[in-house]
């Protein structure tokens, strides 16, 4: 067996309670089994552990060996030490960690591509996102699993690798397929009009009774010439720009705080935000009516806002709200933040960082796909 053959750490858990969290682990655990299927195309993966919640989910996937290891019900879940437990008892030292909702667009080519420098013995890493990883795939493993044990997100361990652990690592060029992330419902909504999903994904994107009417008017609004698009929150240039080659339409983009998890600004509360402070002047219900004078759809990464105020909700009223039921959100600013989006005149798509980046990206390719003559 090669040396240079990866054990996958694939961690898939997290939500229950709600239907809209119950509804977002059954899109992570379809997802998960595509991508342990593509993964299994590569021939670079040796072994397969999956670290859930749910001891009633186990894939069928024959030909790969695959060992599901179930959360201890008694331990609160801490994202580093979970994997650094891991990687030490499994003795791994040639990982591709990977989160439930990561990649549903990438292919066994792109897998193979991402990982065909990903050999020899010297310290390196390769990731999606250097700045906000949503997997990665990095070597010596259980030199790093002390280091590893102290972070408390997996978006953060790419710039732990890069900028604090000084290994040299890889990012992969940006593109729907590396930056596409099944964070939110407005991810699973686009994800759902996007032709590259996997089978068991798609399956349980067109179980879902969430409509799909916003996501239309905003791929009407970038479709049209002259028309009015505005992206706000954490986007990166390749996104807009790929925005901007594909269409002709006008954009406004108000980026801010981009890193801000990775970095620890989040966790130390150290987050600011220029609209956060527009928001606190004109209130909710000035704040939409300006955005709709500004633009003709938005996309809008709303944790900013969130983290800028000091409050982070609970997942089942950020994801209600995202779907715009504000009638299910607790949280009393967020319900009523989420009240005004819903009376709003022009179509919104509120989410995290992926809606603005991947999430965008992938509007684009959808966008394209649709333009192209019917054979």
């Amino acid at each position: 067996m090669s040396q240079d053959r990866i054990t996958l750490l694939l961690m898939v858990g997290g939500w229950a309670g709600s239907p809209v969290e119950s509804a977002l682990r059954r899109a992570h655990q379809a997802a998960a089994g595509d991508l342990l299927e593509t993964l299994g195309q590569t021939g670079r993966v040796e072994q397969a552990v999956i670290a859930t919640d749910d001891p009633s989910w186990v894939p069928d996937l024959p030909g790969l060996p695959l060992e599901v290891d179930v959360d201890r019900p008694d331990e609160p879940f801490h994202f580093g030490r979970r994997l650094a437990g891991l990687i030490e008892r499994i003795g791994a030292d040639r990982v591709l960690y990977a989160g439930g909702g990561s990649a549903p667009l990438m292919t066994s080519r792109d897998w193979q591509d991402a990982l065909s420098d990903f050999l020899g013995d010297r310290p390196q890493a390769v990731t999606n996102n250097r700045y906000s990883s949503d997997w990665i795939a990095f070597y010596p493993a259980r030199a790093l699993a002390s280091r590893v044990a102290t972070l408390e997100r997996d978006n953060a361990l790419g710039w732990a690798l890069s900028e604090e652990w000084d290994i040299p690592t890889r990012a992969l060029d940006p593109s729907a397929a590396t930056r596409l992330d099944l964070d939110t419902p407005a991810d699973l909504l686009i994800a759902r009009l996007h032709p590259r999903v996997g089978p068991r994904l798609r399956a349980a994107l067109n179980a879902l009774d969430w409509p799909t009417g916003p996501v239309e008017r905003v791929l009407e609004v970038m479709g049209r010439d002259g028309g009015h698009l505005a992206i706000i929150g954490r986007t990166a240039p390749a996104a807009w720009m790929a925005l901007d080659q594909a269409t002709r339409c006008w954009v406004r983009l108000f980026v801010e705080e981009r890193g801000m998890v990775a970095s620890g600004r989040l966790r130390r509360g150290e987050v600011r935000s220029l609209l956060a402070h527009f928001l606190e002047q004109v209130g909710v219900d000035g704040f939409f009516a300006e955005l709709s004078s500004l633009a003709e759809a938005a996309l809008m990464d709303t944790r900013v806002l969130m983290a800028a105020r000091g409050c982070w909700p609970s997942p089942a009223d950020r994801f209600n709200a995202d779907l715009l039921r504000w009638q299910e959100v607790e949280d009393p600013f967020l319900r009523a933040f989420t009240h005004a989006a819903a009376r709003a005149s022009i179509p919104l798509l509120l989410g995290g960082q992926s809606l603005v980046n991947g999430g965008l990206m992938a509007l684009v390719e959808i966008l394209e796909t649709r333009r192209q003559p019917s054979l």
